[in-house]
C-alpha cells in the first residue's frame, strides 16, 4: 500500500523584499530627508522676506538664469531616467547588449546635464553673482522713516566701514572691478561710465605740500544703483562686464541656489561614476544578466535624482 507524504513546507523570516533593494531604499530615505531640508529652508527664507519692504525675492531674470536652459536639463534628466529603465529591462531579458548601449547613453545624457550646469555656473562667476559678493546696501527710503546717511566727513566715512562693513567691502569690490575694466577696450559710452564711477570712487590725492580738498566718495547703496544702471546698458549691447550688481535678499539666493543645485551636481556626478564602473564591466565581459539587479537599483537612485530637479527647476527657473 502506497501511502503520500506531504511535508510541511518551511517558513523562512525576513523582509518580502531583496535585502540590497531594502538598504537602498533606506538610503533614499535619507536622501529625501536631506534634500527636503534644503528645499523646505528655500521657501521658508523666499516667503519670510518682510511685507513691507519695497525690494522682492530675485528674479531669474536678476541673477541670470535662463528658463529654457534649465528646461533643457530637465529633459535631458528625465530622457535619462528612460533609458536606465531600458537598461534594466534588457538586462531582464538577458540581452546584455541593449542594456550596455542604454547604460551609456544614461552616462552620456548625465554628463550633458553636469556640462549644462558648469555653463550656468560659469555665467554666475562671470557676473560675480556670488554668496557674499553681491550688492545689498540700498539707499534709505524716507517713507519707511530710515534716516539718511550722508558721507559728507572723514569721520562718516569711518563709522559707515565699521557699522556696515559687508556694504564697504562691496563698495572696494566694484573699486578693484573698475579698475581693472580701465585698463580693457570696451564700447566707449561703457568705458566712460565706469571711468566716472571710478573717479568719483577714488579719493583725490594731492602733490607734496599742497592741501588735500575732501571728497565725498558715493555711499555703496549708491554704487549699487549705479552698477546696475552700467549692467543694464552694458547687457542691452550685448557686452558682458564683470561688475558686481547690487540685488536685494542677492546673497541669501545665492546661497541658496549654490548649496541646492551644488548637492544636486554632487548626486549626478556619484550616478554617472557608477554608470562608467557598469559600463567597464560590460568591456571586460563581466556584466552580465545576473546584474539585472544591481541596474534596478541604480536606476532607482537616478529616479531619485531626476525627482529632485523637478523639484528644484521650478522654484529656481519659474517662479
Amino acid at each position: 500500500m502506497t501511502q503520500a507524504v506531504y511535508d510541511t513546507p518551511q517558513e523562512h523570516m525576513g523582509m518580502p523584499l531583496p535585502t540590497p533593494k531594502v538598504a537602498m531604499w533606506l538610503f533614499l530615505v535619507t536622501e529625501i530627508m536631506f534634500f527636503t531640508a534644503l528645499i523646505g529652508t528655500y521657501i521658508v527664507l523666499r516667503h519670510g522676506t518682510p511685507a513691507q519692504s519695497p525690494f522682492k525675492w530675485p528674479t531669474p531674470h536678476q541673477v541670470h538664469l535662463i528658463e529654457w536652459i534649465g528646461a533643457l536639463n530637465t529633459f535631458v534628466l528625465i530622457c535619462s531616467s528612460f533609458t536606465v529603465v531600458l537598461a534594466h529591462h534588457a538586462a531582464v531579458k538577458a540581452d546584455m547588449k541593449k542594456a550596455t548601449l542604454y547604460v551609456a547613453l544614461t552616462l552620456a545624457l548625465g554628463t550633458v546635464f553636469l556640462v549644462i550646469k558648469a555653463y550656468e555656473y560659469n555665467s554666475k562667476f562671470e557676473h560675480d553673482i556670488l554668496p557674499g559678493h553681491i550688492g545689498e546696501s540700498r539707499l534709505p527710503d524716507p517713507k519707511l522713516g530710515e534716516p539718511t546717511i550722508a558721507l559728507d566727513t572723514p569721520r562718516a566715512i569711518e563709522r559707515e566701514k565699521h557699522e556696515h562693513a559687508v556694504g564697504m567691502q562691496y563698495f572696494h569690490r566694484v573699486q578693484l572691478q573698475l579698475e581693472a575694466i580701465k585698463k580693457s577696450s570696451l564700447d566707449a559710452e561703457i568705458q566712460k561710465e565706469c571711468n566716472t564711477l571710478l573717479d568719483e570712487m577714488t579719493a583725490p590725492t594731492a602733490a607734496e605740500g599742497q592741501a588735500v580738498v575732501f571728497h565725498r566718495p558715493p555711499s555703496p547703496a549708491e554704487v549699487g544703483t549705479r552698477v546696475n544702471e552700467i549692467l543694464e546698458k552694458a547687457e542691452a549691447k550685448g557686452i558682458t562686464l564683470h561688475l558686481t550688481p547690487a540685488i536685494p535678499f542677492g546673497n541669501l539666493w545665492a546661497s541658496c541656489y549654490f548649496a541646492m543645485t551644488g548637492f544636486h551636481a554632487l548626486h549626478v556626478f556619484g550616478g554617472i561614476v557608477v554608470f562608467a564602473l557598469i559600463l567597464l564591466m560590460a568591456l571586460i565581459g563581466r556584466l552580465g544578466p545576473q546584474h539585472a539587479t544591481m541596474l534596478e537599483l541604480i536606476g532607482l537612485y537616478w529616479h531619485f535624482v531626476d525627482i529632485v530637479w523637478i523639484f528644484l527647476f521650478p522654484l529656481l527657473y519659474l517662479v
